[in-house]
Formats: structure tokens, sequence, C-alpha cells
């Protein structure tokens, strides 16, 4: 059975020693698909050997691509519990910037990645694009400008990923009410074709930011091309809205089943979109035994695999 797995589940390492165990470990599971995930973040730039050499490795442990996380751009600096936003002149690496040669600096980052994508033979990225939603609500005149920022980049990224046939997949992220994310998706869904910009869903994301689990998911489900997946048992308080690095504890990157998401509802849902199998999980283990762990996380996505294709089937 194909199954995907983000390979950060035990965190990254600029070690290629590690970086080659980690896709071993995953093979050896039973995994039949990765969805790179290192330098998911920051501004870190792969040259076209590094690309070669991670392709090569898949090959030789029988690994297939589904997807990778492309980076938004450099580093948000915490001050405080609190992220800044990467709008800013300040941050150097940004597609949503105001400042112009910083956007194009971000827009570079994700040809990047979507040049990565294509070398492992991936047919969709990963991006976030995190709302600065506080600022939103102070300046109309901000969110004009910020999303006007925001269009010229895709415009600009948008030939470059269709000629590599590589779809740009938005995700749903913590720390931005729904209804914000709402008017994100609306007004770029609209803008550009499916071919082009497409959903990706996280579960654990979905199940802390809603009032229902399943909203967005349901909303876009003619977009969706991607999807982590992962456990966990909601949001804690609503005072961790104040506290950004509290609301990431909420994202506990569990094994599916061992939170409070209702996974037969994912799988039904799922079962009546576009979306082209395997699934991926995006997990974390914090100092389970590698082996069982991996076992574990096979058994719970060939679980919801099984019950996609089940619900497809009838």
């Amino acid at each position: 059975m194909m199954l995907g797995f983000a390979t950060d589940y035990a965190g990254e390492s600029a070690s290629v020693e590690e970086m080659y165990r980690t896709l071993s470990d995953i093979s050896e599971a039973g995994f039949s698909h990765i969805h790179w995930t290192h330098e998911w973040s920051g501004d870190y730039t792969y040259s076209v050997y590094e690309m070669i050499q991670i392709r090569e490795w898949m090959d030789a442990l029988g690994l297939k691509s589904k997807g990778l996380h492309a980076t938004e751009g450099s580093n948000r600096r915490n001050i405080q519990g609190k992220y800044s936003y990467r709008w800013s002149e300040q941050d150097r690496r940004d597609y949503t910037s105001e400042n112009d040669l910083n956007r194009l600096a971000g827009v570079e980052l994700i040809k990047n990645r979507i040049d990565l994508a294509a070398v492992l033979g991936s047919s969709e990225i990963v991006l976030h694009m995190q709302l600065p939603y506080m600022q939103f609500e102070k300046s109309e005149s901000f969110k004009e400008k910020y999303y006007s920022q925001v269009c010229k980049s895709f415009d600009e990224i948008e030939a470059y990923s269709k000629a590599r046939k590589v779809r740009v997949c938005l995700e749903n992220l913590l720390g931005t009410p729904n209804r914000y994310q709402v008017e994100q998706f609306d007004l770029l869904f609209k803008r550009y074709d499916a071919d082009f910009l497409g959903f990706c869903f996280d579960t654990g994301h979905g199940n802390i930011t809603g009032d229902y689990s399943f909203e967005l998911l349901e909303r876009y489900l003619d977009r969706l091309f991607s999807v982590h997946l992962s456990d966990n048992h909601g949001l804690r308080s609503q005072d961790c809205w104040n506290v950004d690095s509290e609301m990431t504890k909420c994202d506990e990157h569990l094994i599916p089943f061992e939170g409070s998401l209702d996974w037969e509802r994912f799988a039904e849902i799922v079962a009546r979109s576009p979306y082209e199998m395997p699934i991926v999980l995006e997990v974390s283990n914090k100092g389970r035994d590698n082996k069982s762990y991996l076992a574990a996380c096979l058994e719970a996505g060939n679980r919801i695999t099984e019950s996609i294709l089940s619900f497809r089937k009838n």
C-alpha cells in the first residue's frame, strides 16, 4: 500500500549521513513515498547537486516523492512568545514583503523549491502564508498592500510552476482565525486556477483553529492536492490565541488515532475530493523507539488509506 511520510519526524540534521539514514529508516519501515520537509522554514537554498543527491538516495532506497514542504522565507523572530510577521522590510527573503527586492528574493526561494520538487519527481510543493491579521484589523490599506504584494509574487511564480508541472499548495495554518484564512483562500483561488494553486489541509491545524475541525477542508475540497496528517487534542485554552508559542504547543503532531480527531469523518470527506494517493503523515517522534514508532505510523496511515479507498469504492 502506498503511504507518504515527512522526513523531519525525528528533527532535522545538516549531516548528510543522518539525512540518508532517515530516508533509509523510512524505506525499511515500509513507506513508499517521502514528503521532503528538511529546511521547511528559513532561507536555505538547495544546490542542484544536493537535489540530485537526494534523488539518488531515493532511487537507491526505492522511495518516491509525494510533495515537499517549501519555505515562506527568513525565520520569524520570537519576542516574548509572539512571532514577528515577515511582511516588513527587515526580513531578507519574503514573498509577501512590502520591499520589492526582499519580495523578489522570496520568489527566488520558492522557485528553488519548485526546482527541487521537479528533480525529486514531485507534482506539488506546500507553502505557508502566515497572515498578519492583527495588522489587517488596524488598517484596510495595509491589507490591500499585503495582498497586492502576494499577487505580484504568485503572478511571477505561476508560469515557472506550470512549466515544471509543480503545483503550489497553500496550507491552513495555526495562529490565524479561520475567517481570515477563508478570506485568503477565497481571494487567491478565485484569481488562480487549480493547475497552479491548490490547497494543503493540515489536520492538526484544523483541529485547533476552528469550531469545526474540517471547516476549511470541506470548503476547499476541490483544491485538495496535499495533506499533512497528524493528531492532537485541540485548542488547550482560548488564551493560546494571545501567545503564539503556547499555540504551537497545541500542535502535538501525534500519530493519527492518538488524539481527538475524527478520522473516519476525515476519510469520508477526502474520498469525495480529487486528492491523489498516497496520504502523507507529518508527525513528530519525541523520544519513542524509532523502529516501533515508524511501525505504529505505518499502521495508522494504512488504516486511514483503507478507509478512504473504501469510501471511494462505495
